[in-house]
């Protein structure tokens, strides 16, 4: 919206050399500044933000940036001179006019005030706009030529000098959004005190602007400046820390210029275009998008690899992909039985496959996998719970609650009610919900040893729905469930198998799901990393 302000420059003063109408008066002499709204019906009532762009009126203690200039000689009878609101008008104590009454003058008024000796040559937007900076981008300037001292008031227009974009957000995606920055356009522009005229620093480098947040999730605001032949990037940055990204159409920002920008959120991309002008401000162009939209996916990097993660709708961050990491000291192996601890994954044959470690990663032991300084025991096995293990620092190797909070169910009535992603006719967590926010569930082979004497073997399964897909397989947690002796409770007898709660996929006829199971401790197979609580 434009909004226009009234400047009431009132000179209570008894001069010596004044006219007969102003002989009179009897007033203080100091220079006030009473703002006014001229047209208070340009403010929508849903905008309740506390900012000048939005409000009827300045707020108390705001400060603003006054000059006086005088005509015969272009000297400045005062520069720069900071005035603060009182509630009703603008004044600085002591502050009085010049005594020749009919002496013309051009006064120049801007917010936000910054201290200096002059008014500011130039004015930058806030490169993050959120709270407070918003209102600090949002340069008002008014300029009248030909003021004489007297006891009426003298009447200002203030304009806004920044170009606006209101974000209206339709968000599919299933997250919050975290920000929107606005690419492309210069930030820094320069200000012409006798015009009031403001225009894009010549030379100087595009910057990006993160808009504010009015409605979250609903409606952003972003004041840039206003430039000719920009073409502006949009990216919306979701919980998850998915970025997505839309390039507009070259265009002119015109200064006191609002205009709408839709923005569509999907779970997959982001969908921009600009459409009409909020009414009270100058009417814009339309900018629509040019070329297609790119989603950036966050990632991390572990021991020279870089895995995509994802912060799901348990609010928790994922890697996104299976483990590739050869820890110091070990090598990879196609032997399940030699007892080496990390293996290349197998194909539906059974057979140890090194073209799917990309996609299925690498399978590693219980011991490998945590970290064990030694053998697994039955004194040491549950021990590891939330261990690093294997995992960057600031990560570990999730827990049987962290799979059962994407599961929802489990063996032994396991539940969370709070799953989001339980589905009820899966009976467990639905893959293609998980799938869906960028979770990348797959099927894959794993190595099996069914006790502790038993010899290690790949285990393969053909999904029932897709002979061409992998039907079941587990991802390893740090939560021990128990211990078995061949003999029972008697640990003399020797070790009969140790187990690990895990979750394990099911991919059939009937499921394409996640619940939580039991693994053999003996046993190998793929490993996720999940962030650690902040």
């Amino acid at each position: 919206m434009k909004k226009i302000l009234t400047l009431m420059a009132v000179a209570a003063m008894a001069f010596t050399a004044c006219s007969k109408e102003e002989s009179t008066g009897t007033g203080d002499k100091q220079v006030r500044i009473t703002p006014t709204i001229a047209n208070p019906a340009l403010t929508p009532a849903s905008m309740s933000s506390g900012t000048r762009a939005t409000d009827t009126d300045f707020e108390l203690n705001d400060k603003v940036g006054l000059t006086i200039t005088m005509t015969a000689d272009g000297s400045a009878f005062v520069a720069n001179k900071e005035m603060s609101f009182d509630g009703t008008d603008f004044k600085t104590e002591g502050f009085l006019w010049y005594e020749d009454v009919n002496a013309t003058s051009t006064l120049f008024a801007y917010y936000p005030y910054q201290a200096g000796a002059a008014a500011p040559a130039e004015f930058s937007v806030k490169a993050d706009q959120s709270g407070a900076n918003y209102t600090a981008s949002d340069l008002i300037v008014a300029v009248k030529t030909g003021v004489k001292p007297t006891l009426s008031s003298t009447q200002m227009t203030f304009k806004h000098k920044m170009s606006r974009i209101v974000i209206s957000v339709t968000n599919e995606s299933g997250f919050d959004i975290t920000d929107i920055v606005i690419k492309g356009a210069v930030g820094t522009g320069v200000l012409d005190p006798a015009t009031g005229d403001f225009t894009a620093k010549a030379g100087a480098e595009a910057s990006d602007v993160t808009a504010n947040t009015a409605t979250a999730d609903k409606v952003y605001y972003a004041l840039l400046v206003p430039q000719n032949g920009v073409q502006l990037k949009v990216t919306v940055t979701t919980a998850d820390g998915k970025k997505r990204t839309q390039t507009l159409g070259t265009t002119d920002l015109k200064s006191g210029e609002n205009r709408r920008m839709d923005c569509n959120v999907q779970p997959a991309d982001i969908q921009v275009k600009f459409s009409g002008p909020i009414a009270g401000w100058v009417d814009g162009d339309d900018l629509l998008p040019d070329g297609e939209g790119e989603v950036e996916t966050p990632t991390i990097e572990w021991g020279g690899v870089k895995y995509k993660i994802v912060t799901l709708k348990d609010g928790r961050t994922w890697m996104a992909e299976n483990l590739r990491y050869i820890p110091q000291g070990k090598t990879v192996s196609s032997n399940p039985a030699d007892g080496n601890g990390v293996w290349y994954p197998c194909n539906l044959s059974k057979a140890a496959d090194q073209s799917l470690v990309e996609t299925a990663g690498l399978l590693y032991s219980y011991p490998v996998l945590l970290g064990m300084t030694g053998d697994m025991t039955d004194t040491n096995f549950d021990q590891y719970e939330g261990a690093q293990g294997i995992c960057p620092d600031g990560w570990h190797i999730p827990t049987m609650a962290e799979w059962l909070k994407l599961a929802g169910t489990g063996s032994g009535n396991l539940s969370d009610p709070t799953s989001p992603y339980f589905d009820q006719t899966q009976s467990g967590g639905s893959i293609v919900a998980l799938n869906k926010d960028g979770f990348n569930i797959a099927g894959y082979g794993y190595i099996n040893a069914a006790n502790a004497t038993a010899t290690p073997a790949y285990m393969a399964t053909v999904s029932a729905a897709d002979a061409t897909a992998f039907g079941m397989g587990y991802f390893p947690s740090s939560t021990g469930y128990k211990v078995t002796y061949n003999t029972a409770d008697d640990p003399g007898s020797g070790i009969k198998n140790i187990q690990y709660y895990a979750g394990m996929i099911t991919y059939n006829k009937s499921y394409n799901r996640m619940t939580i199971a039991y693994q053999g401790g003996y046993c190998a197979a793929p490993a996720r990393c999940i962030k650690d609580k902040e």
